[in-house]
């Protein structure tokens, strides 16, 4: 018999579903996932999920939420690290992630409520590399324009196949740039 709220502890029932949700989805695909099979793996009734998301492109934006909180979790140990290899972390972080990352950008002209996250990302992404850069020298326009690249070289780097030697020198062409507007 499938568990209902009341059966959950409510201090685990929303990460136990985003957790679900992302496993399936990154195995399975997006599309292919519905919230009937994330309820049945979770053994509760299928509305269940809507008392915490009102629908699945909402589910995606909390998955992808959580998994970039956890990540941000990780990042004071690589915050005094250089801008390059802040990128190639966050790159790292994010290649885990991938498949969800394409599923956004396929959606952001069928689903608002994917635009509207995925603006939100861009936005964060960007403050964290404007901060990055003024802390090493770089006035504000440089740095604004700088990070809106950064976010650019990011995407397109989970988005596209590379090679690790192709990312490394797209990541050093960015640091070039970077020290090139510091001097």
């Amino acid at each position: 018999m499938a568990r209902n709220k009341r059966d959950i502890d409510p201090g685990v029932k929303k990460k136990e579903l985003e957790d679900t949700a992302a496993r399936l989805f990154m195995e399975n695909g997006f599309d292919a996932t519905s919230m009937s099979r994330i309820a049945r793996e979770l053994s509760v009734a299928p509305n269940t999920l809507y008392w915490y998301y009102a629908s699945k492109d909402e589910l995606l934006a909390g998955v992808l939420n959580r998994l970039l909180s956890d990540s941000l979790q990780q990042f004071p140990s690589v915050a005094a690290y250089p801008l390059r290899e802040q990128m190639a972390w966050a790159i790292k972080q994010f290649e885990q992630s991938r498949a969800l990352m394409n599923t956004v950008h396929s959606k952001l002209d069928q689903s608002k409520v994917i635009r509207d996250w995925h603006e939100r990302f861009h936005s964060f992404i960007e403050k964290v590399v404007v901060h990055s850069l003024k802390a090493n020298g770089i006035n504000d326009h440089q740095a604004g324009t700088l990070a809106t690249v950064a976010t650019f070289l990011l995407e397109g780097l989970l988005a596209h196949p590379h090679t690790e030697a192709q990312r490394d020198d797209i990541l050093e062409w960015f640091a070039q740039h970077t020290r090139a507007n510091r001097d």
